[in-house]
């Protein structure tokens, strides 16, 4: 039995109201966001954009709220098992900063670390993390050399462990609707230059220090939230990060019932 007859079957086992609910999701199917692809590893096969842009149409199905961190996960997750990458396994141990390793066709592994945003007013040429990681240490030090000392330790082990951040973005109208998905990298070597930030850098009790990045004196500014006890990363440049992919999406295919109310 084919792929295709298998499904028929299923889908002849349903209820009348598991038949309503695939017919709405096929529809989603059947209106993908419009891709644009960029040239990066992701797009090796152009089957992973095609895959993720179904990913944004089946959560649209049913919602008008953007794709977020969870969701992003499983599908990225997703994306990549169609093209039979070799991944971590699901549920495997936790390691800091890292949410997945990916093996691609050609042989190289990348340890990323995923993460989305659907703020408000995103940027279409800088962005933001407003949490790479939690630092609780960051309220207990008291002198420059400390904090320089504690922010070299813990960027030092954020690069060993993590190539990259991809991050999902998710632009909404004002009245919620999302109308552009783009997936960044940014790596994680755009923080090295930290190593040659002075103490008086880290003078203020919540400092921000300015990384530079191909050619880029500001490609992105690391804060030492204090408030929150976490390290943000504010003004990353695109122009030093790889853009995947961009998914523009028509608010006419969204779920009528969800727009209208």
């Amino acid at each position: 039995m084919s792929d295709t007859d298998d499904l028929k079957a299923k889908i002849d086992g349903l209820s009348p109201i598991g038949i309503r609910f695939v017919t709405r999701f096929v529809e989603s199917l059947g209106n993908p966001p419009v891709a644009t692809p960029g040239l990066s590893w992701l797009n090796e096969d152009p089957a992973w954009v095609e895959y993720f842009g179904l990913v944004i149409s089946g959560h649209h199905g049913t919602t008008v709220e953007p794709l977020r961190t969870e969701g992003f996960e499983v599908g990225f997750r997703n994306a990549c098992e169609a093209l039979e990458w070799e991944l971590t396994p699901p549920g495997s141990a936790t390691r800091r900063f890292v949410d997945l390793d990916v093996t691609t066709d050609d042989g190289l592994m990348r340890r990323l670390s995923l993460k989305s945003t659907a703020a408000r007013n995103l940027s279409l040429t800088t962005l933001n993390i407003s949490k790479l990681t939690e630092a609780a240490w960051i309220q207990d030090m008291r002198s420059a050399n400390q904090r320089r000392a504690r922010t070299l330790d813990l960027f030092r082990e954020y690069r060993d462990a993590v190539d990259a951040i991809v991050i999902l973005r998710a632009f909404r109208l004002p009245d919620e609707l999302p109308t552009r998905y783009e997936l960044v990298e940014v790596p994680s070597e755009i923080f090295a230059s930290l190593e040659d930030a002075p103490p008086a850098a880290f003078a203020k009790d919540g400092p921000t220090i300015d990384c530079e990045y191909a050619g880029h004196p500001k490609a992105a500014r690391i804060l030492l939230d204090r408030s929150d006890a976490k390290v943000t990363i504010k003004s990353i440049q695109l122009a030093v990060c790889t853009l995947h992919a961009v998914w523009e999406i028509d608010p006419a295919t969204l779920p009528i019932s969800a727009v209208e109310g």
